[in-house]
């Protein structure tokens, strides 16, 4: 997609390599995570083989992966998964399709825009949206008029909702984009429940804890696009690729481009599937700094 492209020199990052490197460090530190984390230059998110907790055939083989998962969510806030068990041509998939889904004319697009927030379903345009963590109606207005979130997105939620319905763009417009989207929901929703279940254990809860609580699947599938914008725009006040944000479901997201800004997701997990080009980063919650997280192709981020 040609506005990854330019992004990419934008961010002025060799992702893979930066992913490698950071990998590397994983593999040969010798020091704890948390004494790692206490420090801005030694600070690391926890990779993890989530396949050792998919394929345990002990409780005790489990606890050993969900003890490291809580662990990096109670010192860091953040882990990256391998071995999630979503192929890696599924995500290869979702990005193709919704990488032509957001090349459609602007036009197109607007037949599926997003137009209620308590569905939370459709297109919404460059611009459209400015997250915050502001409540005050004027202020997001002031907000919104001086510097919209440059950003493009595609909300699905579950298909089989009786109130609220996922707004498709028509077959011919977007081949096996709705069939493509759908799957890929569903196998997010079938691991968010094991991650779960690594969770209760690692928090000395019953393994199907939570099993009940998140059986409705009231999750939201969010596509992100960053198209190109001259560098000199995000320099100026207020201006981010997308504003302070806060999420109210179960999240997954295909994330393509750089962010500059910050968000808190309230829910239980965000699954987050970045592209090669990088630009996140998460707040080390004890130096209360700002460090990469670099993107690794095709392991989740949670």
């Amino acid at each position: 997609m040609s506005a990854l492209r330019s992004l990419a020199s934008l961010c002025h990052a060799s992702a893979p390599s930066r992913g490698l490197r950071s990998l590397t460090r994983l593999k040969h530190t010798s020091s704890t995570l948390a004494e790692d984390v206490r420090s801005d230059s030694t600070f690391r998110i926890p990779l993890i083989d989530f396949s050792a907790f998919r394929a345990a055939t002990s409780l005790s083989e489990k606890r050993r992966v969900a003890d490291d998962i809580v662990n990096g969510f109670k010192e860091v806030g953040f882990v990256y998964l391998t071995g999630h068990g979503i192929s890696g041509d599924m995500i290869d998939n979702v990005y193709g399709k919704s990488a032509s889904f957001f090349s459609l004319p602007i036009d197109v697009k607007a037949q599926v825009a997003w137009d209620d927030p308590r569905a939370n379903r459709g297109y919404v345009r460059v611009g459209r949206e400015r997250a915050t963590q502001s409540s005050d109606a004027a202020e997001i207005a002031a907000l919104r008029a001086k510097a919209p979130d440059t950003k493009e997105t595609m909300e699905i939620g579950r298909d089989w909702d009786p109130v609220w319905k996922n707004k498709w763009p028509k077959e011919v417009d977007a081949p096996g984009f709705k069939q493509t989207m759908l799957q890929f929901f569903q196998t997010c929703h079938e691991l968010h429940v094991v991650v779960m279940r690594s969770i209760a254990l690692g928090l000395d809860l019953d393994e199907s804890f939570f099993d009940r609580k998140i059986d409705q699947q009231c999750h939201n599938l969010r596509l992100l696009s960053y198209p190109s914008i001259r560098t000199k725009l995000l320099l100026e006040e207020g201006q981010a690729r997308a504003g302070a944000h806060s999420g109210m479901f179960n999240r997954t997201r295909m994330w393509a481009g750089v962010d500059l800004s910050w968000r808190v997701d309230y829910g239980t997990v965000t699954l987050l599937f970045q592209d090669t080009i990088g630009g996140l980063e998460v707040q080390n919650p004890h130096t209360k700094h700002y460090q990469p997280a670099p993107p690794m192709v095709r392991f989740g981020f949670v």
